[in-house]
């Protein structure tokens, strides 16, 4: 079962629970994300996509914990959010996070604590940048960042600024 979490007014897949803080959204829930629990089964889904929501919510860490409290096993989790260099992460006032690539290493649990002592951990399978139009400047940075996303963060963002973080997850229980 896949869950879209913050569907707007169209799902990422049709057949999709949605969840949504809009009435007149798509979702099947109308619900606070920044309200815990959310109202959602325990390791239910199998795919759930998480499009620029993230840096709305007043706790990233803490709305991860539940993305993986409902998440199954092994469950796919894509998560798309502007880049910290691209405008339109500071267009948006409601926008609460500017997110790196590397901020995705925090739910991995590996280098840095569980969140309040309950463990969740994602494996990052792919984590990639897109950026807009430029012949030139796009595809430099394109190259930068596929060679070193950590070179490109640390030294080319802010030259050759990108739009999206895209990043692909998966929800690890097992041991």
């Amino acid at each position: 079962m896949t869950l879209d979490i913050g569907c707007g007014s169209r799902k990422t897949e049709p057949d999709a629970i949605g969840i949504d803080v809009s009435p007149d959204s798509a979702a099947d829930h109308v619900w606070n994300l920044d309200r815990y629990p959310w109202p959602l089964e325990d390791a239910r889904f199998s795919r759930i996509h998480m499009s620029h929501v993230i840096e709305h919510l007043d706790d990233p860490m803490r709305a991860m914990a539940e993305v993986y409290r409902v998440a199954a096993d092994g469950a796919d989790v894509f998560v798309t959010t502007p880049h910290f260099s691209s405008h339109n992460s500071y267009t948006d006032p409601t926008h609460k996070r500017h997110l790196a690539a590397a901020s995705f290493e925090y739910f991995t649990g590996r280098d840095f604590p569980s969140f309040a002592g309950s463990p969740f951990r994602f494996d990052i399978v792919d984590c990639t940048l897109t950026f807009g139009g430029n012949l030139v400047l796009d595809n430099l940075g394109r190259l930068i960042s596929g060679a070193s996303l950590k070179w490109y963060e640390r030294h080319a963002a802010w030259v050759f600024p990108a739009l999206d973080i895209r990043c692909h997850l998966r929800a690890r229980k097992q041991p």
